[in-house]
């Protein structure tokens, strides 16, 4: 409030007077100064404050442009001819930039809702006298700005491939920061890698709230051999959209899920080439090996040990198996007993894995082995009593026969009666033998045949016939050996033959010759005719009629004679086999009636007709490695006809094949041999490395007869071909900055035919840094292709890094026994794209070092430095915003202009007069640099701070703190060393311009009379630091006196460690406790529990008093002679003092502690009895009753003092409204056009209207106060405060403060406030036209 007066000399010794008077005259002044400044010509002008409209608060979009307008101040001020600035502050404020003239408000530095959803800043208005201000909140509103984020990556899992249906395979997190993270996203499979098991996996969502939590789930079945064994899941997270810049948006985010899946034994192992075949001879030696089986685990990820055992065997103990799959001969192994079995022996082999499979049991897999047992000669040949045709070789041998023979028999006539066959069970040629014979007789007979191949009937034939004379010897004997030449040991049988003769009449018929030779080809027809013989005997009539007979009747199954004519005819041509019997003898005998016979021998030789197919001995199926160029195998057959001739002649041919031309074979001896390496690769896969050649035997006989047998030969695969690439050098083109791209593919082929050998896997053995991954992919059998990717998804290729990559791709197989590999050559173009942010020289960015306060123009401190890889940009720095600190905590915007960064990079210190450290010690600046050439991708750099450190003067001199306690000493109390106060200063200043240190200047004793003493070093101080708060201890020095009354005055001073020092001082004042406040307290209590006591004593009084308690010491009362009764023990003497220097009397204590029933019990349990030297605590009832109508009296009397008062001060009121309508009279006296203009007089101006005269000619008593309601001071904006209190409380306190303010000063004139500090009254009531007083 501006007032200026012009008023003569008298009227100002007037208002001096009523200045001087009481409060009651100054009351009437007040209505009196309205018509003493009229008539003195004084004039009043006031300036009104300027008033915010609109509402304090603004909702703004979080993606709103920097230097978009975001809010206007408004206000007005009735000042017209007033200029308003308008600006902001507060903690805030930093985001907006105010036009100090127009009041708009921009944005300086992006809203996010995520990070800040509300920021409060202050308005300020200033019409150049008065400052307004308002706190505004401006409300950031969210939009979609923030795409979904995956939690917990990278996802990775491992499954098992038998992993069932609709198992969960790993879950899945995802949320949106914006609405407040409340609303859920959609999360779906973009796509699995590979593309052929898309509907493999499926998702399902668990909840629908935030964050989003889904599982992945399977929707098949997966299998390690057959499928693939990894897979990638392309995730996508998109959110319910949103606006963004005023466009309906949706964002998304991709996570990928890498899937491996993990082999289980699920699958039996599978035999490599079986069935299996092998030959063997018999009776081999133990632990021969016969062949090797093997076995592989079926499942390809797990290759479990395999160990193998004989399941089945038709005869146990003849063979083990190894662990490593190879059957040896563990028994002795005799063909003759397999006869039954076809010669040969199947194994049922079971090959098991060392592990159980995941059902708990035995992964097995079942195959035969056929082995072919192969005769040697190691057997001899033995006689039985049987028929060759019908003979049951398993019944033991015999060694002693019987037979009959006439006398004089002619030679080669067999012994009659007699049946005896030889039996070698040898195989073929190891079953021929020889026949011979010894014994006493063995010169009379010879045997027949004399060699046997596998078994035939042996005939006694008559060698001398003479000898054979029954008139001398009616029995004869021989011993028939059989000698199998091909056994050195024990290689012969012996049959002993006892031959019985018979007589005969001596004149019988007689044949031309002894001996006829007959021919006839094997399995002639019956009937058929040999010949015809004939005898004579002289003798005539029935003696001489003579009858045909053929001996022995054996025979006479194959030929028979015609009794009659001695035709010799065929009966069963079938029996006519010459390979069984080439020979047949028998005796044809011719009879005279006497019965007188004479015989003659019939050798019947059977001719040979080509009747026997060659045929092959034994199994031909043999193995073999590939490339081996001498394999050779030996044909062996037989041919039964008769040997030396055609018919029985082989000769062998290899019919027309695939691989015929490959092999050769000897005509006469059946070795076929190969005639050059074999290659398993030239023969097609499905025969799975079989080569089969159809060999041809046939004998030389008219029509040739022949027969077939395969030789197969198993080509064992090796690994002898290495991987092949289609090109040797391949040339991709991939764009850079493309996440995860997918460069291309190479292809490889192995020709090897098994997947041992030509699985392929691939390899980058050289180049790409590690940017790159292959991965191989079967096509078919021995054909992979490489795919050739980035090596992570997120990955992306930079073309101002590398324009080019050579990469050498290695190609390398799996062989069992040794790899090989191939390289090719890959190589990656990139093609370059304008997308390469700028970046800032961290070397530039070092920090920079300044001094506060100094002087001159804006001064360059750093040129940062900025490349951009790309080959043409045009690059500008930019600040984004300053960051002020002090001791590492944000001082707000305080340095926000004190450097400025140009867009060329350097960096000036603008207001170096400003730059103060003790207010900010250093400053951050966020910047970047803006490429605005830039097509595609980021333009703006990585957001850097460039720190600037500013270093401290000694411009600041130390400050003492504030003390909030007074000091007090008890000198009784005070022992030296006791610290009896104690100062805190601080220095703004850093190092040592803030090092602190204090001394005692001077020591000075006022006494309660006002009296003063200077004293001596009667205190000490010390010095601490703690946090950059220096503190200095005043300690007792030297013994006080205790009899002073009154206080010290005790000035400190505190210096600096600069150069040059600052100091400052202080006086501080040390009240002292005298004896008149020593109270003693009595207890009931010995000395010692009296001690033991204390600190609960103590405490009880601290609580009932509030005051700090000080002991000055405890003794026995008889020893001190002050006990005034006899129950008194012990006394404890104390002080109890306040901090603001006061204590508290004996009388006061002993009131204070009965009015504490709680206190006083507790007082009264630990003994206490008496409070002071004369009155006891414990007071009768009378004394409380007395003291009781003490207090109501008391009462009366104040009563009555208030109701006297209040009758004055009633009558007082009532004069002073008399005055004031006496002064309404004398204004409206006045001329109009002194009144017109003017504002209304205070205190008169709602009666001064025409028409409003109060009085009415009658007393009037208003009874009214006139001051204004305190409804002139609420504001319309009463719900926008409420809003704004809640938002900030300092806001709330501001108001608090402003209202206390004008509530201040209560009991004074009005007009002498106002005359007395005008430049602190001020009043924003708009409701009145004047400022009322």
């Amino acid at each position: 409030m501006n007032l200026t007066c012009h008023h003569n000399s008298s009227e100002l010794q007037n208002i001096e007077h009523i200045q001087d008077t009481n409060a009651g005259k100054m009351i009437w002044f007040l209505f009196l100064l309205p018509f003493l400044l009229m008539n003195g010509g004084c004039q009043v002008t006031a300036n009104r404050r300027p008033v915010f409209n609109g509402r304090p608060f603004e909702l703004v979009s979080e993606d709103t442009p920097v230097g978009s307008i975001v809010f206007t101040i408004d206000a007005t001020d009735e000042d017209l001819n007033d200029i308003l600035t308008y600006g902001i502050t507060g903690a805030d404020s930093f985001y907006f930039s105010c036009n100090q003239s127009s009041g708009e408000t921009t944005l300086v530095l992006q809203l996010d809702f995520e990070v800040k959803q509300s920021h409060s800043i202050i308005q300020t208005v200033f019409d150049g006298l008065e400052l307004v201000q308002r706190v505004f909140i401006v409300q950031v509103t969210d939009c979609n700005d923030n795409a979904p984020v995956f939690y917990g990556l990278p996802y990775a899992v491992e499954i098992p491939e038998n992993m069932p249906l609709d198992s969960v395979i790993c879950n899945v997190t995802a949320e949106d920061y914006d609405n407040e993270k409340l609303i859920p996203v959609t999360i779906t499979i973009e796509e699995v890698i590979p593309s052929s098991d898309t509907d493999l996996f499926y998702i399902k969502d668990l909840s629908d709230k935030a964050p989003k939590t889904a599982n992945i789930r399977l929707n098949g079945t997966l299998d390690f051999n057959r499928k693939s064994t990894f897979y990638q899941l392309i995730l996508n997270a998109t959110d319910l959209g949103g606006p963004l810049h005023n466009t309906f948006i949706y964002q998304s985010t991709t996570a990928y899920v890498s899937v491996k899946v993990v082999d289980v034994p699920d699958l039996d192992p599978e035999f490599i080439g079986a069935p299996y075949m092998s030959s063997i001879y018999e009776h081999s030696p133990l632990g021969q090996s016969v062949v090797t089986v093997s076995a592989i685990d079926g499942d390809r990820g797990i290759r479990d040990d395999i160990f193998y055992y004989i399941k089945s065997s038709p005869m146990s103990d003849l063979f083990n198996i190894s662990i490593n799959g190879e059957i040896s001969v563990a028994g002795d192994i005799d063909r003759e007993a397999l006869l039954e079995d076809g010669e040969q022996i199947i194994l049922q082999v079971v090959a098991q894995e060392k592990n159980l499979n995941i059902h708990g049991q035995n992964a097995t897999a079942n195959t035969s082995v056929t082995i072919r047992i192969m005769d040697i000669n190691d057997n001899k040949p033995q006689f039985y009593n049987c028929d060759v045709t019908d003979c049951d070789f398993t019944k033991g041998p015999v060694d002693s026969f019987f037979g009959e023979i006439e006398e004089h028999s002619s030679v080669r006539v067999p012994v009659a009666n007699l049946t005896i066959t030889a039996h070698d069970p040898d195989k073929d040629q190891n079953g021929a033998f020889y026949l011979y014979l010894r014994g006493k007789d063995s010169d009379c007979f010879t045997v027949s045949p004399q060699r046997i191949t596998n078994t035939g009937m042996v005939q006694i034939l008559v060698k001398d016939s003479a000898a054979i004379d029954y008139e001398r010897v009616h029995q004869m004997e021989v011993e028939v050996v059989a000698n199998d030449t091909g056994l050195v040991n024990d290689c012969c049988s012996f049959a002993f033959v006892t031959i019985d003769l018979i007589d005969i009449n001596d004149h019988t018929p007689k044949f031309d010759d002894a001996t006829y030779k007959l021919k006839i080809e094997e399995h002639s027809p019956g009937g058929s005719v040999l010949g015809t013989i004939t005898a004579t005997d002289p003798d005539s009539g029935d003696y001489g009629k003579i009858t045909y007979s053929l001996l022995p009747e054996s025979i006479l199954n194959l030929f028979q004679v015609n009794s009659i004519s001695g035709t010799i005819t065929v009966v069963n041509g079938d029996l006519l086999d010459r390979e069984r019997t080439p020979f047949y003898y028998a005796t044809l005998r011719a009879q005279d009636g006497m019965n007188a016979t004479g015989t003659t021998l019939l050798e019947i030789e059977l001719l040979d007709i080509n009747d026997c197919t060659p045929v092959a001995i034994g199994v031909y199926n043999i193995f073999v490695k590939e490339n081996i160029d001498d394999v050779s195998i030996q044909l062996e057959a037989t041919d039964n006809d008769e040997p030396g001739n055609n018919n029985s002649m082989i000769e062998y041919e290899i019919e027309p094949s695939e691989f015929s031309g490959n092999f050769t074979i000897n005509v006469t001896t059946g070795l076929i041999t190969s005639l050059g390496p074999l290659d398993r690769e030239a023969i097609d896969v499905s025969e799975i490395g079989r080569i089969i050649l159809t060999v041809k035997l046939y004998d030389l006989g008219i029509p040739s007869l022949s027969s077939y047998v395969n030789v197969t030969i198993n080509v064992e695969d090796l690994n002898d071909n290495g991987p092949i690439f289609n090109k040797a050098e391949y040339t991709f083109f991939v764009n850079e900055s493309t996440p995860g791209a997918n460069i291309g593919n190479v292809k490889a082929r192995d020709k090897d035919q098994t997947e041992l050998n030509n699985r392929i896997s691939f390899s980058i053995s050289q180049g790409g840094s590690g940017n790159f991954i292959i991965r191989g992919q079967r096509e078919a059998l021995g054909q992979y292709i490489g795919i050739l990717t980035l090596s992570d998804p997120y990955l992306q290729l930079d073309y101002e890094q590398q324009t080019n990559y050579t990469l050498i791709i290695e190609a390398e197989d799996n062989g069992v026994d040794s790899t090989n590999t191939a390289n090719a050559t890959v190589i990656v173009q990139v093609l370059d794209l304008n997308d390469e942010p700028p970046f800032i020289d961290p070397s530039s960015l070092k920090d920079i070092f300044i001094f506060e306060n100094q002087t001159g123009e804006p001064q360059n401190i750093a040129t940062l430095n900025a490349t951009d890889p790309d080959t043409i940009h045009d690059l500008e720095f930019q600040q984004l915003s300053m960051s002020c600190f002090k001791n590492e905590k944000d001082v707000g915007s305080i340095c926000y202009d004190w450097l400025w960064l140009a867009p060329n990079g350097q960096l000036f210190v603008n207001h170096t007069e400003d730059v103060d450290y003790e207010v900010c010690d250093h400053m951050v600046m966020l910047l970047r640099v803006e490429d605005k050439l830039t097509l595609i991708g980021n333009r703006y750099s990585q957001n850097v701070s460039q720190k600037v450190v500013i270093g401290d003067v000694n411009d600041n001199a130390p400050e003492f703190l504030d003390l909030k306690d007074a000091f007090v000493v008890v000198p009784e109390t005070a022992f030296i060393t006791t610290e009896v106060a104690s100062v805190k200063a601080e220095d703004k200043d850093s190092g040592e311009n803030a090092a602190l240190s204090f001394s005692i200047n001077k020591v000075e004793f006022i006494f309660s009379n006002g009296e003063t003493q200077q004293l001596g070093n009667i205190f000490s101080i010390t010095t601490t630091t703690e946090d950059g708060i220096y503190t200095g201890s005043i300690r007792v020095a030297n013994n006080l006196d205790r009899t002073f009354k009154g206080q010290y005055e005790v000035t400190v001073i505190v210096k600096d460690g600069g150069q040059p020092s600052l100091s400052a001082s202080r006086s501080l004042t040390i009240f002292t406790i005298d004896e008149s406040y020593r109270v003693v307290l009595r207890f009931s209590k010995s000395v010692d529990e009296l001690t033991d006591n204390s600190p609960a004593i103590i405490s009880q009084l601290s609580i009932a008093t509030g005051s700090t308690v000080f002991v000055a010491g405890i003794e026995s009362a008889g020893a001190s002679k002050r006990a005034i009764r006899a129950g008194d023990q012990s006394i404890m003497t104390v002080y109890c003092v306040y901090t603001n220097g006061t204590a508290i009397t004996p009388i006061e204590l002993n009131r204070i502690i009965q009015s504490n029933s709680e206190v006083l019990g507790a007082l009264l349990r630990l003994g206490l009895y008496v409070i002071g030297p004369e009155d006891p605590i414990i007071q009768d009832d009378n004394k409380m009753f007395l003291g009781i109508i003490a207090g109501l009296a008391a009462f009366i009397v104040v009563v009555i003092i208030i109701m006297v008062s209040t009758i004055v001060c009633m009558r007082k009121s009532h004069s002073r409204k008399i005055r004031a309508i006496k002064a309404s009279k004398a204004a409206k006296a006045l001329p109009g056009e002194m009144t017109q203009g003017v504002e209304a007089i205070p205190g008169t101006n709602i009666f001064n209207a025409e028409g409003a005269n109060p009085i009415l000619n009658v007393d009037l008593d208003l009874g009214f106060d006139l001051s204004s309601s305190s409804s002139d001071n609420t504001s319309v904006n009463s719900d926008y405060d409420q809003i704004l209190a809640r938002e900030n409380p300092i806001y709330q306190f501001s108001k608090d403060e402003t209202s206390s303010s004008r509530d201040s000063g209560h009991g004074e004139e009005p007009l002498a406030a106002a005359l007395n500090d005008r430049q602190n009254m001020s009043f924003s009531n708009t409701a009145l036209d004047t400022t009322d007083l």
